[in-house]
This record gives structure tokens, sequence and C-alpha cells, in this order.
């Protein structure tokens, strides 16, 4: 995976530090590498290294990152989260500085032949072929052995020792696992349609896409083809909250973090996320939250000691 130039365009940062590919074998199956810590924004691009098709993973252990796709959608990613890229989705993921991860290039074949043809099987290749986002509150249990598995990763495709093939498709395969575990595709509920879970997943992804766009919740129906009724009554059943609810939910949560973590206005922070109105804005976070953005600021501020950021996603 080779950094990209700095007119890619990338959601978060005015400036970036570029960074010297990696050194791979020639054909290797599986790229991985650990993106270490540093004092500026780093950012890859997910062109192709060698002409052959790839699809990604990034797993952020701390810190922050965002993936702009080749459209402008931004994707922004708060550790510890598991993102994976099929491989038509071409654009630049970028780092925060004090953040750290490890990225994964796979080639396509290479991952089909991992996930095998068993029942099982069936639903990994459905959820691959589309964007899936594993956030931290169901990848938190699971951290260390999810960074085993991306060090044995690591490890078997920098050193290529033999037999290096199988041992990187066997802890492929519990990454794999583990994503869609987490992506909440294996979760089953007694009673639970399996199309209702689905449609909540997929309405989930597209959430992250677009939440900052002020679809309609008909909007995020269209998209997903189908009814918004058959929509309000997946997600009701599979998360206990509305659509309307969780694109609410995914507003604060990021309102929140940039409120506490950034000095941007609170105007400023309204329109980052789609409020063309400041009034508006500060009343729909008190409505949700209790206190006003500022309230809330200097509540935030005053938890910290003088000085201290709340996260290396902070640094300038």
């Amino acid at each position: 995976m080779q950094p990209s130039a700095p007119d890619v365009p990338v959601h978060h940062v005015p400036a970036y530090r570029r960074v010297q590919p990696i050194s791979h074998p020639t054909g290797s199956a599986v790229i991985a590498a650990r993106m270490e810590t540093a004092f500026a924004h780093r950012t890859w691009s997910t062109a192709g290294l060698d002409g052959r098709a790839r699809c990604h993973a990034f797993f952020v252990g701390h810190g922050r990152a965002s993936f702009t796709g080749d459209d402008g959608t931004t994707i922004d990613l708060v550790a510890p989260v598991l993102l994976w890229l099929p491989r038509p989705a071409v654009g630049a993921f970028q780092l925060l500085a004090g953040s750290d991860g490890v990225t994964l290039a796979v080639a396509e074949d290479f991952v089909w032949r991992t996930v095998g043809d068993s029942t099982l099987a069936a639903h990994l290749r459905l959820m691959l072929e589309r964007v899936v986002i594993a956030p931290a509150e169901r990848i938190a249990p699971h951290l260390a052995e999810l960074g085993t598995a991306f060090s044995a990763l690591v490890r078997e495709s920098r050193d290529q020792p033999p037999g290096a093939s199988a041992m990187m498709a066997l802890h492929l395969g519990l990454v794999l696992l583990h994503l869609w575990r987490a992506s909440g595709l294996g979760t089953a509920t007694a009673g639970l349609r399996g199309t209702a879970a689905t449609t909540a997943q997929r309405f989930r992804q597209l959430t992250e896409l677009h939440y900052r766009e002020n679809l309609r919740i008909d909007d995020y129906a269209s998209m997903l083809g189908v009814t918004r009724a058959h929509l309000h009554d997946a997600c009701l059943r599979t998360t206990g909250r509305t659509p309307l609810g969780l694109v609410h939910d995914r507003l604060v949560s990021e309102a929140k973090l940039r409120l506490e973590q950034t000095q941007v206005p609170v105007e400023q922070v309204g329109y980052g996320l789609g409020f063309r109105d400041p009034g508006y804005f500060s009343r729909f976070f008190k409505r949700l939250v209790g206190q006003s953005p500022g309230a809330f600021r200097q509540a935030a501020a005053a938890a910290h000691p003088a000085g201290e950021p709340t996260s290396f996603a902070a640094w300038p």
C-alpha cells in the first residue's frame, strides 16, 4: 500500500507527512504493516500497489482516522475500530497524529480462498462485497485476539517463512469472523427475520457515510431498496432504536468528540455536521444531551487538567 500524493482530498486535515512505501515481496497475496504512532497525520491510498485486485482492511487501535472515497464521501473512524473495504472501494485512508494501527491489503482471490465455500462462507461473501465498519463497542471485548491475528499477519507478510501463506489464511480467517460478528451480521436474535438484521446493518453502514448530509429516512430506505416501514421495523427490532434515533445518535457522538477535542467554534462544529442554522444545532444538541454545546465543552474541559489534550487526535 502506498502513501497518496498531497492533493488527494481528505476530510480532516490541512497537512500530513509523506510516508515511504513499505517493502514487501513482489506479488505477495497479503501486504500487512503496522501504522506506528507519529506526530503528523499520514495518508495512504488504496490504489493498487502491484496491479493485483486487492481488498483492504484498516485496524485503528488508538486515536482517530478517516477514509475518503474517490467520490468525496468520508467515513470518520474512532478507535478501536476495524474498517473493511472491498476491491472496488478506492480512496485515501488518513491516520491522525498520535494514532496507531495496522493496514492490510489482501489479494481478492486469496480472500475468497480463505473464506471457502461452507454455509458460513455464503454470509461472509455477502458481507465482504461491501464497506463494513466494526465499531468500538463491538470489538473492544476481542481486542487481544484481533491484536494477535494482526501481529501474525504483519510478521508472516514481512518475513515470508515456510508455510506463510497457510498461516496468513488462518489469521485472516479469524479477522474476517471477528469482523462478521462485530458488524452485527452474526447476531442471532430469537424471532428476528434474517432480512431485518441485514437491513439494519446496511442502514448503519449508510449512516456512517451520509449522517452529515441531512438525508430523510425515506432517502435511506430508497437507497436500501426497502420501504420506510420495513426499515423502521428492522432497526427497532435489531437495535431498539428507530432509524432517525440512530442517525441522531451518530450526529451527537461526533459533535461531542469535536467539542471535546478541538477549539473550533460551536457554530463551525454545527456546520461541519450539516447544520446550516447554528441556533438549530444548539437546540438539537441540548435536547439530546441535556446541555448546550458550549456548556458541554466547558464541562469536558474542566474534567481534564489544563493543557492536557483529551486524546492524541487533538494534536495539531
